[in-house]
């Protein structure tokens, strides 16, 4: 009985899995449409969670390379972040739309990449295996280290194929996590995975 009951419960956690993913669509929802429009909103969401994944360093990147790109814009460099911000609220006053469009754009970059660090802590408390999912997700996509396949299962102890269980179901929470509530920093996001995408 205590075997068919475990048998149970892993059948009905998979099922979830599909359905999270966008894979199968949701029964419990009796509305046809209102069940085709949920299993798609589904699929969008775990596909941009793995794109966002998959670009999390270069977001990073982009980042971390601001004050110079802004210092080769403005034609001077800077000696320090105060003179970085300083030289700014200057460039703002005049009106410089450029400027102004660039900080509104490295604000709503810095916004994203907040909410992703935030749907990773909360995959880190998952209780049970969140740990393990949030590592699993960091030497995929997060780490500085440019690990190959190989190199993830033998740090994880993991088989491919269970590897890619839990992958889509560190996924699936991290969308849901992400994309639940989006908002209008999170949709122009979106549009930039888009055309990274292309």
């Amino acid at each position: 009985m205590a075997k068919k009951c475990k048998s149970n419960d892993l059948f009905s956690g998979m099922m979830d899995l599909l359905i999270n993913r966008g894979i199968v669509e949701d029964k419990r929802i009796s509305n046809p449409q209102v069940r085709l429009d949920k299993q798609k909103r589904n699929q969008m969401a775990f596909h941009n969670t793995e794109l966002l994944l998959k670009q999390y360093k270069n977001i990073v990147w982009m980042i971390e390379c601001f004050p110079e790109t802004i210092a080769e814009e403005l034609e001077q460099p800077f000696e320090s972040v105060d003179d970085v911000f300083e030289r700014l609220d200057l460039e703002l006053a005049k009106d410089n739309k450029r400027v102004e469009h660039r900080l509104e754009s490295i604000k709503k970059t810095r916004l994203v990449l907040d909410r992703v660090n935030d749907a990773l802590t909360v995959l880190k408390k998952k209780p049970d295996d969140g740990e393990r999912l949030y590592n699993l997700i960091y030497l995929t996509y997060i780490t500085p280290e440019n690990l190959n396949h190989n190199e993830i299962l033998f740090r994880l102890n993991l088989s491919s194929r269970h590897y890619y269980r839990l992958r889509d179901q560190a996924i699936a929470i991290l969308s849901i996590r992400l994309w639940s509530a989006p908002d209008k920093d999170t949709e122009f996001w979106l549009d930039m995975l888009a055309a990274i995408e292309e």
